[in-house]
């Protein structure tokens, strides 16, 4: 007879509680990290945003103070160019404008007459050529950095002069060198750079470092910048992009109107990834000791609890045609009173892990502030549809001036518009699809086995049930639909949501409210 080892329940049991413990764990751990990294990028974002949008604020309303000021005083001056005290004038509108480094007097040939500290190099010669490309514009204007013939870095503000016959006669002009100390250093001086490698960074309307924590990058070119490139098209927002020094970065944008120049925001995005490792290591600290008294207490438990089962076993290892009559058999009773309970502890016990599974699954599937799915779960269902070869339809469709919602009644009755909008389309739909937020104010809808004809009727029917319903706001709330169909429209994941998207943006040129298929 060959002889196997034994293996004891109780070791099987323990083993068993440490998987489960151990994957409940793991998956806890990577659903935490996930979820931490994914707010930690959207609040970086965010207050990178805000920043910006403070510091172009303040600097849009310094560039307004200094071109009312220039065309304030440019109008009391073209009335005599001549005038005797021309230079205390000057001198008196630079000394109240402590942001300018020079104030300039240009008559119509673009010869200078006369300057502001007093320069007698300059006087009574031409402009320089890239100042005299916008002289001739005869518009308010701001120029480009130029190095001037002292060699310094500068912009210049230009407030064209005309006389009582609206005949041009010359301007005034402004110049901050940027390499020197300015207004404009003082409000962006101690925000250009972060302790945790964040830094600001001001760019012209061609592209050109105007302000950076690196003054010798001053003056470069960085409109390859994927941030600036937005910029320079006059759009701000935020996206993760490779700078142009390979670094993986958060940049939030914003374009400066009065100026036309754009300042960035931009965070490391290996900041982001290292408070979310922190996370880790902080969860890891306080739950492996708690771990370790729970696997033990569990050990403990099951050694007692399965003492009747040891019992019988070594009852039946005794067992011989000799001594059966002999030996008197374990307390039975006993013993299947402790493995029912055994049997119903650990069955419920693989029921709760369960439900947390279920519920750690759906958290991570689901949209938390609308409860449809999100865009992770989107691109899982697509991926499912297409291996399996099943035709479906996609519906993109987003809110209508929405950012005026949230900018109008904040964003608490824009959050309620999102909800309702949710509802609607869970209401319009039924079973028949599947509904997603993409970002922000966009959803997407996924309707199998349904055409491109048939998925635009669902699509107007949601549409005109979301107008027919009762805003939170109290006005009336439409969205713009662009619809696509698989296989019919293309057979490419991407392709087909850019087409679909596309559809959207037509709807939304042609007067919103609408639907528009690809």
């Amino acid at each position: 007879m060959v002889h196997r080892g034994d293996f004891k329940l109780r070791n099987l049991v323990n083993a068993i509680v440490l998987i489960s413990v151990l994957t409940t764990l793991g998956a806890s751990i990577l659903i935490s990290y996930y979820n931490e990294k994914k707010s930690l990028t959207r609040t970086t974002f965010e207050l990178n945003k805000a920043y910006a949008d403070k510091i172009a604020d303040t600097v849009d309303g310094l560039f307004s103070n200094l071109k009312q000021g220039l065309a304030v005083t440019g109008e009391y001056l073209q009335k005599d160019l001549k005038r005797p005290d021309m230079f205390e004038q000057l001198e008196l509108f630079r000394l109240n404008h402590t942001s300018l480094n020079t104030i300039s007097l240009v008559d119509r040939s673009g010869i200078i007459t006369n300057t502001s500290p007093y320069n007698s190099d300059v006087i009574g010669k031409k402009i320089m050529p890239d100042v005299e490309k916008l002289f001739i514009q005869q518009r308010p204007i701001i120029s480009e950095p130029f190095y001037t013939n002292a060699n310094y870095l500068s912009v210049a503000i230009i407030q064209p002069l005309f006389n009582e016959y609206g005949e041009f006669i010359g301007a005034l002009g402004g110049t901050i060198r940027l390499h020197e100390t300015n207004m404009f250093n003082v409000v962006l001086g101690d925000k250009l750079k972060g302790e945790d490698g964040s830094y600001f960074f001001v760019v012209s309307s061609e592209g050109n470092l105007i302000y950076h924590p690196d003054p010798a990058r001053i003056g470069d070119q960085v409109g390859e910048n994927p941030a600036v490139s937005e910029l320079l098209q006059g759009r701000s927002g935020m996206r993760r992009l490779i700078n142009t020094k390979g670094v993986d970065m958060l940049a939030s944008y914003t374009y400066m109107k009065e100026s036309r120049w754009g300042i960035v925001a931009q965070t490391p995005m290996k900041v982001v990834l290292a408070d979310a490792h922190h996370l880790v290591r902080q969860v890891l600290l306080y739950v492996i000791p708690i771990v370790l008294v729970f696997m033990f207490a569990i050990y403990i438990l099951i050694r007692k609890m399965s003492e009747p089962l040891l019992r019988l076993a070594n009852y039946a290892a005794k067992l011989s045609t000799n001594n059966l009559e002999q030996e008197e058999p374990p307390r039975i009773h006993s013993w299947m009173y402790e493995a029912n309970k055994l049997h119903r502890a650990f069955s419920l016990a693989v029921t709760h892990l369960r439900t947390e599974f279920d519920d750690l699954s759906h958290i991570s599937q689901t949209d938390p502030l609308t409860g449809v799915y999100n865009r992770r779960t989107m691109e899982l269902f697509m991926q499912n549809l297409i291996s399996q070869q099943n035709p479906f339809a996609i519906l993109v469709l987003d809110i209508d001036h929405f950012k005026k919602v949230n900018d109008t009644y904040g964003h608490v009755v824009g959050d309620q518009v999102l909800q309702l909008l949710a509802k609607s389309l869970q209401n319009s739909l039924g079973k028949s699809g599947a509904i997603f937020r993409y970002g922000g104010e966009e959803f997407v809808i996924l309707l199998p086995n349904t055409s491109l004809k048939t998925a635009m009727r669902r699509a107007e029917t949601a549409r005109r049930a979301m107008e027919e319903m009762r805003s939170p706001s109290g006005k009336p709330i439409t969205v713009s639909i662009g619809v696509a169909s698989f296989p019919d429209t293309t057979k490419d994941v991407d392709e087909l949501i850019a087409y679909a998207d596309k559809a959207l943006y037509r709807a939304k040129s042609m007067g919103r409210n609408r639907v528009e298929s690809a």
